[in-house]
């Protein structure tokens, strides 16, 4: 039996145990190509780590396999096995397997573990060794991750284990707590997790709270962007402020009306000294012009009979809202306007 012949039959055999060993032990010329790979770098170990075949493995291994390939995404079969705590424990424990082996020059075991919210693994990981301040290329470290999929026992974990993380940005500025505060589809996780993380971080609140990504957005403009009322309330209760913009001027009016969020609105409402008619840095639009420009005619709506702001503001290039809305050919918001600054 040729190489390519002994490799093909035992891939095709993967998740047989028995058949491996047996085509191991009667054909002993083709152990020396246990190591073989196929043209993405797979080696069998790598084809049996997928499948989380731990009997698969430990013949190969057995018979000589590297419990440490790297295929052509830089990935190692402790990559591979990532979803089971029994192959993970197995390589790390009986192989000794490298606990912060970087697939593609940067993602670790834990942070894949992270991301997916296994925190059993995350554990094993971090007990066997696994550098919690490693992060991907992008700069995101394993609390980041769990973070921004809304883990909540995981990020507490991680917290706990490693508290300089929630002040560790990423490449475009951003904190730990911001991805927290961005959780748009779990506001209970989105809470608990920020609350946690601002109770345990290493710097004053106030410093925490203010922070800037490399867009200007801070945790407050996070919280609205992803209508969080309770998490906004709880952060301007904590002193956060409410006049608070980003790097093109826009605070949280010009966000919820841009975005179409009335009850942010509605809770920004119930504060005093915000600026309904402020004009952002970029091009002069107030909220109004954003919520006009957007289409959004309950917010138009909510800004002119509520807020009562002034239509008539101009942009950098000297036009209204109701200019703005033709623009964009939302006719009835245009026609509304025009009614309304009568």
């Amino acid at each position: 039996m040729d190489n390519a012949q002994f490799i093909q039959k035992a891939i095709r055999n993967i998740d047989n145990a028995d058949h491996i060993k047996q085509l191991l032990e009667t054909h002993p010329e083709a152990q020396q190509d246990i190591n073989e790979r196929d043209e993405h770098g797979d080696t069998l170990l790598h084809f049996a780590s997928r499948v989380h075949n731990m009997d698969v493995m430990a013949a190969l291994l057995e018979f000589g396999a590297d419990p440490e390939a790297v295929n052509e995404h830089g990935r190692r079969p402790i990559h591979e096995v990532i979803d089971s705590f029994a192959c993970v424990q197995f390589l790390v424990e009986k192989y000794h397997v490298d606990v912060n082996a970087m697939k593609r020059g940067d993602w670790t075991p834990v942070m894949i573990a992270a991301l997916k919210g296994n925190l059993a693994i995350v554990k094993f990981l971090t007990e066997a060794g696994a550098l919690l301040n490693r992060h991907t290329k992008d700069g995101r470290t394993a609390l980041y991750l769990a973070v921004q999929e809304g883990h909540i026992e995981l990020s507490k974990y991680l917290t706990d284990q490693y508290p300089a993380a929630i002040t560790q940005a990423t490449n475009s500025g951003r904190f730990p707590t911001q991805a927290a505060a961005a959780l748009h589809n779990d506001h209970d996780a989105a809470m608990e997790i920020s609350y946690y993380l601002l109770s345990h971080a290493i710097i004053p609140l106030p410093k925490l709270l203010g922070h800037r990504d490399n867009s200007g957005r801070n945790m407050l403009l996070d919280s609205a962007v992803s209508q969080n009322l309770p998490l906004l309330k709880f952060l301007l209760d904590q002193g956060a402020d409410a006049n608070d913009a980003d790097s093109l001027g826009r605070n949280m009016i010009h966000h919820a009306a841009m975005m179409g969020h009335l009850n942010v609105l509605e809770m920004l409402n119930t504060l005093k000294g915000l600026n309904w008619n402020a004009p952002d840095a970029w091009d002069n639009w107030t909220p109004l012009m954003h919520a006009a420009r957007q289409g959004h005619f309950d917010i138009v709506k909510y800004l002119m009979e509520t807020i009562q702001v002034d239509p008539s503001s101009k942009d950098k290039q000297g036009r209204t809202a109701q200019t703005l809305a033709s623009l964009w050919h939302h006719d009835a918001i245009a026609a509304y306007l025009s009614f309304a600054s009568r």
